[in-house]
């Protein structure tokens, strides 16, 4: 164990803007030998700045520090706000990331700090003035770490003219930047130059990255370190690997200073070597330790793997005693470059292993190890840490979820007062008390007997599901592949953000405030069950509530900053915030509001909330007979309208790739589809025979509820692949000899992606409501309504509801906005539903959604209602509302 005199213990306890700090760095600001300087990132977007005083204490350490910390929130300015969390953070007076180099050596005019954002963008700032001088763009998802590249002789510089910046990121990559060094003022840059130099693709979800110091033989070679944090296979998460690479930069005697020579240096990547499923989790952070030259890794499984530099086989494991149970997960790890290892973890857990002492000792800290790491609870997640340096070397800071950086020192005169470090512990045994408080023994007898869990089949892959155990609270996770729950572990904790809506139980339920026009605020509450996809919660409140669906990645967003990426059940975790959640704020946009009085006509059933959806087929088994049927149409394709051998073979095409990312539905958040993926289906959709076409408009019917496929930059392609089904359908109308499953596949199918296109995303929506595009699918719909498979006339009164519950919802104060050529839709609209009315040929659930889009549409406004008046359709519906049960009649 580590002797009093090394003992870390609390120096100070610093607020910046009070929501969770996620990122913390330390940045030169002076030329000072003495003052440190740190930035903070909050999970508000918020940037702190924070001066500390070298003068602490009167060297008893009992005596309050006398140290004064000065915080200045957003010091660059209003403007420089994050949109999102601010998940890293990185000064160009850190060598490594860890805070172990200087780059420059003293601060100068060209100092700055870096950071990563959950918008996916990486921005620059001046450290002095805090400016902002640019923003860097392309990481498809959040960017999750930062470090630099040691480029020439140990430092990060390339000659003096400029950085190279490693980020990795939600996307499965890590990217170089170069971005140039100034000599007069940092903004100046010559931000034309700051870009992309090299992208290493290929990894598991998550990358987390660290440099590594140059080949001292070669200064124009260096080396990097990524670890991923894995993929789920069954209800396993496994594939988290650590890999190192080479990189070959541009020789630095070619490089002049950036005013001089208008060209970045280029960089070519070598990977090396790959260590992977080592830990028994994802990994979540990269360091390396300059004193030991190995590389560290921390992970989910609550251990410390220490690594040869260069091929990355860990040598030894640092772990420490839990006193029983599951270890919580370790989301950072750093060296302090004198020996001591630093890793923080979920449960607000900071470990220190002094690797001489343990080396000395024997063991790496675990609980059958003689050597026994320095422990310090924290009130909270703490979700990183930092040495810190100048006159503060040798202590390190933490950037806790309850809005507090703590500063831990070993040097007796910059300890806190007995008050200060009472208080402290004080907080921590509160939130270990509030946290430790299990389910009742009356709430465990309520739960569905483990012993009967084959009867309680899940849902979903990875739904969460708390069981009665022997009397104990265990939760498990649902494995489709196996069809049985997995034991996860004991349900030790309480949640405090459980509660209820509408009467029913939900694991957390957040509020959200919403900014409407006129200046009103509306309010509400979301539920969310651990397990759960984000999205598909995301995507229910917006159908409940008819909100904009551009706000889907927003809300689901939000809710995995408040339960945490890794959600899953209590598990000895901390307690939450004792503030309470944040509300989230959404800017509802006066064209998307609905304005109601209070004295407006409310009804059980009506109007339509939401879209109805075809999601069925969304699994590898039926993806692989589509993608087998389309290889067998793709040979018997004429003259250049068939697929190219890339796009169709059997070996990683881009067509499989499609399949696989359509079929991982859990992972929607995390995957994209890309802009070849979606012009193979055009290209088949319009090249193809009508005898071969529709499992074409199959895969565009799936692929329309993919986030990213979806999004508003993708409009124009989902209005050609409308276009397309619109043409096949006219197609299969005009021609009689047409027979068989394209008869009847065709025009379902089609329906079936217009009904998809109202729900998936911005871009496809905008496609289909386009007024050109409205009017075809409405008479298109008419052209089927008499058909005699009942498959498409469910898919087609589909689209009807979705079309009406679409206009009900866009429709402002003063009634529908037609647009132009668009003056006879509630003609078109109602004579088809008269049409479907009076056929005959319609089931119960089809009429249900029929009666419920004709009651959605004559809500629209009074043009709708007149109109279905003087068509007499009141008298219509009831005859046929009649027939099909209750529901039906009661709207």
């Amino acid at each position: 164990m580590l002797n009093d005199k090394k003992r870390y213990e609390l120096s100070q306890s610093l607020v910046s803007d009070g929501e969770s700090v996620r990122a913390l760095a330390c940045t030169d600001t002076t030329t000072t030998t003495t003052d440190c300087h740190l930035m903070s990132g909050s999970e508000g977007g918020i940037l702190a700045s924070i001066s500390l005083n070298s003068s602490n204490g009167n060297g008893n350490g009992n005596d309050t520090a006398t140290a004064t910390a000065t915080v200045s929130i957003q010091p660059g300015g209003e403007g420089t706000r994050h949109g999102h969390q601010i998940t890293a953070l990185l000064a160009s007076g850190n060598g490594n990331g860890n805070g172990n180099g200087n780059a420059d050596g003293n601060a100068d005019s060209s100092s700055i700090y870096v950071t990563g954002s959950k918008d996916k963008l990486i921005r620059i700032f001046h450290s002095t003035t805090h400016a902002l001088i640019h923003t860097l763009e392309g990481h498809d998802n959040a960017v999750t770490s930062l470090s630099w590249l040691p480029c020439g002789g140990g430092g990060i510089g390339i000659g003096g003219h400029g950085w190279i910046l490693i980020s990795g990121s939600w996307d499965g990559t890590a990217k170089l930047w170069y971005i140039p060094h100034t000599v007069t003022v940092a903004t100046s840059m010559d931000t034309a130059l700051c870009r992309c130099i090299a992208t290493l693709p290929g990894h598991e979800n998550t990358v987390s990255v660290v440099g590594l110091p140059s080949d001292p033989s070669n200064s124009n070679i260096t080396r990097l370190a990524t670890g991923s944090a894995g993929i789920a296979q069954g209800n396993v998460i496994s594939e988290h690997k650590i890999r190192l690479w080479e990189i070959t930069l541009t020789p630095l005697t070619t490089l002049t200073p950036p005013n001089n020579n208008k060209s970045a240096p280029t960089a070519s990547v070598q990977l090396k070597n790959t260590v992977g499923n080592d830990h028994n989790g994802p990994i979540r952070g990269v360091a390396y330790d300059a004193l030991s030259s190995m590389l560290l890794s921390c992970s989910n499984d609550g251990t410390v793997k220490v690594r040869d530099a260069h091929s990355g086989e860990a040598i030894a494991t640092l772990s420490f005693h839990t006193g029983g149970g599951q270890p919580p997960m370790l989301l950072h790890v750093a060296s302090m470059g004198d020996g001591n290892v630093i890793a923080c973890a979920e449960d607000g857990t900071v470990v220190v292993w002094n690797m001489v002492e343990m080396n000395q000792v024997g063991g790496g800290g675990g609980g059958g190890s003689s050597y026994k790491p320095q422990v310090i609870p924290h009130p909270n997640t703490v979700w990183k840490i930092i040495p810190l340096d100048k006159a503060y070397a040798g202590d390190f800071a933490t950037a806790c979820h309850d809005g507090m950086i703590r500063i831990f020192t070993t040097n007796s005169t910059r300890i806190a007062s007995d008050a200060d470090r009472a208080a402290f512990a004080s907080a921590v045994e509160a939130a270990k008390a509030k946290s430790s408080t299990g389910p009742s023994a009356e709430e465990i007898a309520g739960l569905p007997k483990w012993e009967m869990n084959t009867t309680n089949p899940g849902k979903s892959e990875g739904q969460v599901m708390v069981f009665n155990k022997n009397g104990k609270a265990i939760a498990a996770q649902w494995s489709a592949a196996s069809r049985a729950w997995i034991e996860v572990g004991e349900v030790t904790g309480r949640n405090e953000n459980a509660g209820t809506i509408d009467g029913v139980q939900y694991d957390h339920v957040f509020p959200i405030e919403m900014d409407a026009a006129g200046g009103a605020v509306q309010k509400f509450q979301i539920g969310y069950n651990n397990g759960d996809n984000p999205f598909n919660t995301a995507q229910t409140f917006i159908d409940t509530h008819m909100l904009d669906q551009g706000f889907l990645s927003q809300i689901a967003d939000y809710i995995q900053n408040r339960v945490g990426a890794d959600a899953g059940p209590t598990l000895g975790a901390g307690a939450a915030s004792a503030s309470g959640p944040t509300p989230m704020d959404l800017d509802l946009e006066p064209s998307t509001s609905t304005t109601m009085t209070s004295s407006a006509k409310t009804y059980q059933h009506l109007p339509m909330k939401g879209y109805r959806k075809f999601e069925t087929g969304a699994d590898m088994k039926i993806l692989a007979k589509v993608c087998g049927k389309i290889r067998e149409f793709n040979s018997s394709a004429i003259d250049n309208n068939n697929l190219s051998p890339s796009e169709i073979s059997s070996d990683g095409n881009v067509l499989d790739s499609l399949c696989q990312t359509i079929a991982t539905t859990n992972r929607y958040h995390a995957t994209s589809i890309s802009d070849m993926e979606l012009a193979i289906i055009l290209k088949m959709m319009k090249d193809w025979s009508l005898e071969h076409v529709f499992p074409s408009i199959d895969l565009a019917r799936l692929v329309s509820l993919h986030p990213d496929a979806a999004k508003s930059s993708r409009s124009a392609v989902w209005n050609s692949i409308i276009h397309a089904a619109l043409d096949r359908c006219d197609a299969i109308s005009a021609n009689s000899s047409i027979q068989g499953a394209p008869k009847t596949a065709i025009p379902m199918l089609s329906f079936r992606l217009f009904a998809n296109c109202f729900h998936g995303g911005m871009g496809t929506q905008s496609a289909v409501v386009d007024a050109t595009n409205m009017t075809r699918i409405l008479k298109c719909v008419d052209e089927y309504a008499t058909s005699g498979n009942k498959n498409v006339r469910l898919a087609l009164v589909t689209v009807l509801l979705n079309a009406a519950s679409f206009m009900k919802a866009s429709a402002p104060a003063g009634g529908y906005q037609y647009n132009s050529g668009t003056d006879n839709l509630p003609d078109l609209f109602l004579i088809t539903v008269g049409n479907i009315c009076g056929s005959g040929l319609y089931e119960a659930e089809a009429i249900a959604r029929l009666v419920v889009a004709l009651g959605t549409a004559v809500l629209i406004d009074g043009t709708w209602l007149a109109k279905a008046k003087a068509l007499n359709m009141g008298s219509m519906l009831q005859h046929v509302a009649d027939q099909h049960g209750e529901k039906a009649r009661a709207i």
